[in-house]
């Protein structure tokens, strides 16, 4: 099964400096983060409004002046919150940034444990306590100095992230690998049915199929799935068909009862049924709109 498909190959930064940030604005009850993976790490601090964000199988409701930590290898999602309009930053880096040159105490001690995974590092900053709130004031500062980009930036932004890790370390308690065995072994089963109907959308899938990829039951995998991303099997089928329809109609002139047969469907009413309600508006309206905006 190729991962590909569900893993973000996006490049964050540069070889020489591969960290990125990044600001997005979410109108209520706008999609948030569509579920996806990757090995960078990553920081989401919400900077107005609310948003619920998953990571694996745990859900967050951060409000202003909060944020998580996502781990490299993570499934993760973000959802509205109680019809609340949001505006993140996100930092992402490949943590080999923290390395040392050398086979150091610093690099033995307090980075290889993470990159290793041997130790994760805590999900959720609130911002209640003093040292996460001087965390949350060094993230600041990275969003800050890759903005100005000042002499020297890159230094400075790599000795921000040593000091997080440092708060963590004082501060937190961390998971180990045995404990994290269970929810590592439930992604890696999300992962493995995402992609295939990533590779198959276009096709007939049946939960049937799902159910065979994964060994279960489909009373429990029905169960698994909704939890893992708060909708059934065939609602995430049909939401992930009308976003790739909706793709075809910004980017050719493709008739839309070929659109629909291209993402799957077989049923041009039930398209558009499903496609207005998705996107609050009617294929053709769509299609209008995008138009008008490039204009």
């Amino acid at each position: 099964m190729d991962k590909a498909a569900l893993k973000e190959n996006r490049i964050h930064g540069s070889e020489m400096f591969p960290l990125a940030t990044y600001i997005i604005e979410c109108s209520a009850g706008e999609k948030i983060l569509d579920c996806h993976w990757h090995d960078e790490w990553e920081f989401l601090l919400v900077t107005a409004g609310k948003a619920v964000f998953q990571i694996e199988t745990s859900y967050y409701e951060l409000q202003a002046g909060q944020a998580i930590f996502v781990n490299g290898g993570s499934i993760h999602a973000g959802y509205p919150c109680h019809n609340s309009f949001c505006t993140y930053r996100a930092i992402v880096f490949d943590p080999t940034i923290l390395n040392s040159n050398s086979f150091d105490i610093i690099q033995t001690k307090f980075i290889d444990p993470f990159l290793t995974q041997q130790l994760v590092l805590p999900t959720f900053i609130d911002g209640q306590s003093a040292w996460e709130r001087k965390v949350m004031d060094t993230l600041w500062k990275i969003i800050q100095n890759c903005a100005d980009s000042p002499q020297a930036y890159e230094l400075a932004v790599k000795a921000e992230l040593l000091l997080i890790l440092a708060e963590f370390i004082k501060n937190s308690r961390f998971f180990s690998r045995d404990k994290l065995y269970l929810n590592n072994y439930k992604s890696d089963q999300m992962k493995k049915i995402l992609c295939y109907i990533h590779e198959h959308y276009n096709e007939k899938i049946t939960v049937r199929e799902l159910c065979k990829l994964v060994g279960v039951s489909e009373g429990h995998f029905c169960r698994f799935f909704k939890h893992m991303m708060r909708k059934t099997p065939v609602e995430y089928i049909n939401s992930y068909r009308i976003n790739h329809a909706a793709q075809i109609l910004r980017e050719s002139n493709r008739k839309i009862i070929e659109v629909a047969m291209n993402v799957g469907f077989d049923n041009l009413s039930y398209f558009h049924s499903l496609f207005k309600k998705q996107m609050k508006c009617t294929p053709a309206e769509y299609r209008k709109k995008q138009a008008e905006r490039e204009l």
